[in-house]
């Protein structure tokens, strides 16, 4: 698994990449997927490696030493590497996907955008609700109502 500096590096670069993904727990997400798969161990390790060496070779510090205005220097400076591009999307999934997951805490990225998450009904509710539109998707993803009654 990761050790305390390469978590605390996570949740440095996570925090910088979507302010409030600490208080969501991505870091939880990313350290919960990653124990799931030991290439991903790798990948992190490989990727923190690289950003650690980046931020000694341009400004002699580790990157858990440098302030934010540095921290983000250097992830401009490795924006379009593919662990920058890895890492994103893994602390976008940590803050939003569903919170049984390990991140997402206390459903604060669905908060965010106003989601109240996913309702259970029992089979009694469910009877009692009114039909909805059955709703078809085209080849293209594009959904519309089925407006013909059949």
């Amino acid at each position: 698994m990761f050790s305390n500096t390469e978590i605390e590096m996570i949740r440095v670069i996570t925090e910088e990449i979507f302010p409030g993904s600490n208080e969501a727990r991505a870091y939880e997400f990313i350290q919960r997927d990653a124990a799931a798969n030991p290439f991903m161990i790798g990948l992190y390790r490989e990727g923190l490696r690289a950003f650690e060496n980046q931020a000694r070779l341009l400004f002699g510090k580790t990157l858990l030493d440098l302030d934010q205005e540095r921290l983000i220097e250097l992830l401009k400076s490795q924006e379009h590497t593919p662990f920058f591009q890895f890492i994103r999307n893994h602390t976008m999934e940590g803050v939003f996907s569903d919170p049984i997951y390990g991140g997402n805490y206390q459903a604060y990225g669905w908060r965010l955008i106003g989601f109240e998450g996913p309702r259970f009904y029992t089979a009694e509710e469910i009877n009692k609700k009114r039909q909805l539109p059955k709703v078809y998707y085209s080849l293209k993803g594009i959904a519309h109502e089925d407006k013909t009654g059949i």
